[in-house]
């Protein structure tokens, strides 16, 4: 089978699978002699709808995976969801969806010549059309209808399929992801410990590590939060930066607990990382941590600083042990030889 896969760390780990499987693999690259495209989300839209036309004309199958959908993007008080908004979103599909008006818009915003007025026009063109917005019309419109030409629609989670079906209209099919737990056996053994506790997230909102930072304090706990800091008006008062996946997960594996306070999310997958490594892990209550981690971490109320307290302190007074069994679960539903032999399963079910 040839397979073109759009996607990043979360798929690419699959490859190697795959080729061990005599299977022919691209990655980010399309060719008109393979079986299939599989779509990793949102992000790759664009570049696959500037090939749907060979895509067709080769007689390709699409699949489109979809990781979440963020249902504050799609409420009427949300920042992006102004008028102006909507319309420079319009504005960025029509230009980016075609490939003739897709090179077109390159060269114009390119241009960076010496001559001042065509940097301004270059500039111009750019604001003009390189404006990104996610909003309802990416979502509800854009999203919705680039999905609809899909041959097979996969959602990470059944938490996610029902938000696909609530707000886009449309069915979906549950695919778990893997942990790319070839990278976790390479990781270095008995390494010295770090942190008292870790989060490793995009620092943003709904991952909520405010609440963390406040529960960590009240026992004066060495923590870290590891993630781009997004929205640079959250003030965490404790160490965060960016590292490698591979870092991060070395981080990860010199932290007596991870803690993962989100209030939202379409799968998350650090707390099944946290379980590769086996780590005691307190996670936010949300019914995706439920669905996907079992009763492998200890629960606290999201959103709530003391009870996230109350649970710290029973993983301290060793009143918290982990689950094996559940452990072991979770190593082989999201290991990389499920995850792929089930992707391969819905392949072969459209082909």
């Amino acid at each position: 089978m040839k397979i073109s896969l759009y996607g990043s760390f979360f798929t690419s780990h699959l490859i190697h699978h795959f080729k061990k499987k005599e299977h022919h693999v691209l990655f980010n690259k399309f060719s008109p002699n393979i079986d299939v495209i599989i779509a990793q989300s949102i992000k790759y839209m664009y570049p696959i709808y500037r090939l749907l036309k060979k895509i067709k004309e080769n007689n390709i199958k699409l699949i489109n995976v979809i990781p979440d959908i963020p249902p504050w993007r799609l409420q009427k008080n949300d920042t992006n969801n102004s008028k102006v908004k909507n319309f420079r979103q319009n504005i960025f599909h029509f230009t980016h969806k075609n490939q003739y008006v897709f090179n077109i818009k390159n060269k114009l915003t390119n241009n960076y010549q010496k001559r001042e007025i065509l940097r301004k026009i270059s500039k111009l063109n750019k604001k003009l059309f390189d404006s990104y917005f996610p909003n309802k019309t990416l979502y509800l419109k854009n999203y919705r209808n680039f999905l609809k030409k899909s041959d097979l629609i996969l959602s990470y989670s059944k938490f996610t399929k029902k938000l696909v079906k609530t707000y886009l209209k449309l069915e979906s099919n549950v695919w778990y992801p893997c942990a790319d737990s070839d990278l976790i056996e390479r990781l270095p053994k008995n390494l010295e410990k770090k942190f008292d506790a870790i989060n490793i997230s995009r620092i943003v909102p709904n991952k909520d590590q405010i609440i963390f930072v406040k529960a960590a304090k009240r026992f004066s706990l060495n923590i870290v939060v590891i993630g781009p800091h997004q929205d640079k008006s959250i003030k965490l008062e404790c160490p965060h930066y960016i590292l490698s996946h591979e870092e991060a997960l070395k981080a990860l594996s010199q932290s007596d607990l991870y803690v993962d306070p989100s209030r939202f999310e379409g799968f998350g997958m650090t707390p099944v990382e946290a379980a590769f490594l086996n780590k005691p892990t307190i996670a936010s209550d949300i019914c995706v941590h439920k669905e996907v981690l079992g009763n492998y971490p200890l629960y606290f109320k999201t959103g709530s600083v003391k009870d996230l307290t109350d649970k710290i302190k029973m993983v301290k007074n060793g009143e918290f042990l982990l689950n094996k069994d559940s452990i072991e679960k979770i190593k082989k539903k999201y290991s990389i030889a499920a995850s792929a032999t089930k992707l391969l399963e819905y392949i072969e079910s459209i082909l």
